[in-house]
């Protein structure tokens, strides 16, 4: 049994031996050792943060270079008062390795006033005190045990025992500003990298405590952002700007002028959207109030020009979609600067700032300004396509499917445009038991071609899937994506290949989970209710008042629907639902969301399966009103591999520990009286017997050779069980060696599986023996906790009339050639149980 790869242990030892690595000899070596990566990346997720990245790209072991090193801090009121110590900048790189402790083996905790809200209270430590970077949180009273005053240093030492915090009187001198600024070849570096890099290089730099490295590197004159170091002369700015230039112009294949162009507007308006948020509790200002602010006054010279790139409908798509995701400010911000730019741009521009700010608008939630800055828009340029969708979209909402169609025929819509296609589905029908020249069917007395032809409505239930439509529709295009990509993560977590995220976006539970367990649907009702038929929006008001449950399909009318029965509040529905009905059968379980639709029922969502012994935890998950993330994790497990397991029920670890006996005599005499000895071994061994589900097992084989006994097992409970044994019977004894190995899948058991002996299955002898265990296997089925029965045993529940019903669905799942196959025999059962 080959050992399994630690990526930690092994890179230590390569790193340890070699020295700090490129990241392909890095790799290269770490594969020779038995990984199997085949990307750097994938190694570094395994091994994290206990290695560095040093100036020079290459890779050290963190806990080697920072052995015995100590940096300080100067410390503040808000520090002595609260016994943290700010990490930023002084602090960081002695701090970076996980998992840390103090000397005294408790946990060193890096707290922030974002994240750790709640461990800042228990100490009454206000968020205010700590750093948005973090701060080390010592043990109440450490700071005046140091005797240390405000303005004074401390010092922390990564030491072999963990961290020490150390008072600091006189720091020595090191020119370690002069080295830190040597390493600025190609900046901006990262600040620990660089603190590393110098540590590699010297072995006794950092040993004594030195001044804190914001004062070293503040009396060098360089520059300092965040994590970052560079020279003096460094500009900042300029080298995010130019960042952000390579990164638009990747994303969207831009040429250099739109690129420069674009970057320079995307630039303004999160200067616009900084100073809408400076106070959140005003109420959002308009662009006039800007007036003269140096700010905005850096671009007003050049903004015509730059904005005049915007007369091409994908450079304006390209600053919306920049701009998606940034909050109420940045909504606000981005109609900042399409009003600023208007009177700026050329004529051809102007219509892509009014787009603008009925995008802004809409992000804002006035739907009903956004439309009318739309039809601004049209007027302005009737060719405009992102104006004919948007207005295509309101049309739909309205329910004017012809609008809507002719709208985007007008914008080009490719055929396979889902818009279109949506209202295709939708266009009003003419009737075929009319003629054109018929009296209208409404009454009015008027020619059928001369009223309703052309404009028959749809009735409710013909159009609640074009509601659900613009339902999803908003939720796509308005901000929800983190939680659609988090849902769809948890949707393909079982599944293999970097597409699978992607294609769990369109699985119908994804959408479903975040319009309604998420909140999504409210949203759309709140923002785009007002533009809705009145039918409609009283329908989507109803929707928001269903819940999602489990049922019970009763009946199945193929082609046609369904009737289930809600087993939480035992109403019964007949679903219209053609696809569904031809999948389903009576008896089976499925979760749904069953909505009213005008005079039918309908499903939307999808439908999942329930496995019997999932429905109760499902229903209780269901009753606690679960986040969309954990609804979909629940029903998302019938795709994880199967787990292989031992008879305990426990995860198959092939376990192999290795004990060293001092009294080899003593210890065979006390294995001999606990376990069972083999009579047919070379070498003295011995094995646990346990007994499950009725029948005596091999728990643990124990083989010695000379003072050395091996332990085999199956598990780790089993591995921890025997082991803790043994020390009873001898406390001397020494694990010298530990061996653990997961069978992760099939394969694993089938190589598994090939060492052990083969038995011949057409022996009357093995087949007699196969049928005596079935048989008595069944006796004791009969008798044992079942999960899918909530725990109850198959007699019970045949004697329970609120449980026989999980019972038959449990055996009706059994095969029904299984007494064939080496299994049990379901008529057997059945007969035993009275069902027959």
């Amino acid at each position: 049994m080959a050992d399994e790869f630690d990526p930690i242990g092994a890179v230590e030892q390569i790193l340890t031996a070699h020295g700090p690595l490129s990241e392909d000899e890095l790799l290269r070596r770490a594969q020779e050792a038995g990984a199997t990566y085949l990307e750097f990346e994938e190694l570094l997720d395994d091994v994290g943060d206990v290695i560095g990245h040093l100036v020079d790209e290459r890779w050290v072991w963190l806990p080697t270079v920072l052995d015995g090193r100590v940096l300080t801090r100067r410390v503040t009121a808000d520090e002595l008062t609260h016994d943290i110590l700010i990490v930023a900048p002084d602090l960081e790189p002695v701090l970076a390795t996980p998992d840390a402790t103090f000397t005294d083996a408790t946990p060193a905790v890096v707290v922030s006033p974002l994240l750790d809200a709640r461990a800042l209270g228990e100490r009454g430590i206000p968020s205010e005190a700590v750093d948005r970077n973090g701060a080390l949180l010592l043990s109440a009273g450490t700071l005046s045990q140091l005797g240390v005053s405000q303005g004074e240093l401390v010092g922390v030492r990564l030491t072999e025992q963990g961290l020490a915090v150390e008072r600091v009187d006189a720091p020595a001198e090191a020119p370690v500003g002069e080295r830190l600024a040597a390493l600025l070849n190609d900046p901006p570096v990262d600040l620990a990298g660089a603190v590393w890099t110098l540590c590699q290089q010297d072995r006794t730099l950092f040993t004594d405590p030195l001044l804190p490295l914001g004062e070293i590197i503040d009396a060098q004159g360089l520059k300092r952002r965040a994590d970052l170091l560079a020279p003096a002369d460094f500009n900042f700015g300029a080298w995010d700007f130019e960042r952000d230039c390579e990164h638009l112009a990747f994303l969207h294949d831009l040429a250099p002028e739109e690129t420069l162009a674009l970057t320079t507007l995307l630039t303004m308006h999160r200067q616009y959207s900084t100073l809408v948020a400076a106070d959140p509790d005003e109420e959002l200002q308009s662009p006039e109030e800007f007036e003269g602010s140096p700010w905005v006054a850096d671009f007003t010279d050049v903004s015509g020009e730059l904005g005049a790139v915007l007369a091409e409908p994908e450079l304006a798509e390209v600053l919306a979609s920049e701009t998606a995701g940034t909050g109420r400010a940045g909504a606000a911000g981005l109609g900042m600067l399409a009003e600023s730019l208007e009177p700026k741009v050329p004529r051809s521009a102007q219509v892509a700032c009014r787009w603008l700010r009925a995008v802004s608008l809409e992000r804002l939630g006035d739907v009903e300004g956004a439309e009318r800055e739309l039809l601004a828009a049209e007027s302005m340029n009737t060719d405009w396509a992102p104006v004919l969708f948007d207005l295509a979209r309101f049309a739909s909402d309205r329910g004017d499917a012809e609008r809507g169609l002719s709208l985007l025929r007008r914008a080009d819509a490719e055929p396979d445009d889902a818009m279109l296609a949506l209202l295709e589905r939708h266009l009003a029908q003419p009737r075929n038991d009319l003629g054109r020249n018929d009296t209208c069917w409404c009454g009015s007395g008027r020619k059928y071609k001369k009223c309703h032809l052309g404009h028959e409505p749809l009735s409710l239930a013909e159009r609640a899937g074009w509601l659900y439509s613009k339902a999803a529709q908003h939720t796509v295009l308005s901000g929800w994506d983190d939680m659609l990509d988090e849902v769809a993560y948890e949707r393909s977590r079982y599944s293999e290949g970097s597409g699978e995220i992607l294609a769990a976006l369109g699985d119908p539970l994804v959408m479903d989970a975040v319009l309604f367990e998420g909140g999504a649907f409210e949203e759309f009702l709140a923002v785009r209710g007002a533009l809705l038929p009145d039918d409609e929006r009283s329908l989507a008001e109803q929707w928001l008042l269903v819940d999602r449950s489990v049922f019970e399909v009763e009946h199945v009318n193929r082609g046609l629907g369904f009737t289930v029965r809600d087993l939480r509040t035992g109403d019964t529905h007949e679903v219209q639902e053609k696809s569904g009905s031809r999948q389903l059968k009576a008896g089976q379980l499925i979760c749904a969301r069953v909505l009213p639709a005008g005079d039918t029922m309908q499903l939307f969502g999808g439908m999942e399966p329930v496995a019997l012994h999932e429905r109760d935890a499902l229903i209780e998950l269901l009753d606690a009103e679960p986040d969309p993330t954990e609804l979909v994790a629940f029903l998302s497990r019938r795709f994880a591999p199967p787990t292989m397991v031992n008879t305990d029920g426990d995860p198959i670890v092939m376990c192999r520990a290795t004990v060293k006996a001092d009294d080899v005599a003593g210890l065979q005499t006390a294995l001999d009286d606990r376990y069972h000895r083999s009579a047919d071994q070379d070498l003295p061994q011995w094995y646990e017997h346990i007994t499950t589900h009725g029948m005596n097992r091999i728990g643990a084989s124990l083989t010695l050779d000379g003072e050395m006994l091996t332990v085999d097992t199956n598990s780790e409970r089993r591995m921890a069980r025997v082991l803790a044994a043994l020390k009873q019977l001898d406390p001397e004894l020494q694990v010298v060696e530990e061996v653990r190995r997961p069978l992760d899948d099939f394969d694993d058991v089938a190589a598994l599986a090939a060492h052990m002996p083969a038995q011949d299955a057409d022996s009357p002898e093995v087949a007699a023996a196969l049928e005596d265990f079935i048989r008595d296997y069944e006796t004791k089925w009969l008798d044992q906790p079942i999960p899918a029965l909530n725990g109850h045993t198959p007699r019970q529940a045949a004697d329970d009339p609120t449980r026989r019903g999980d019972l038959i669905k449990l055996l009706d799942s059994f095969p029904v050639d299984g007494a064939a196959r080496g299994g049990m025999d379901v008529g057997r059962l059945r007969l035993a149980l009275g069902l027959e």
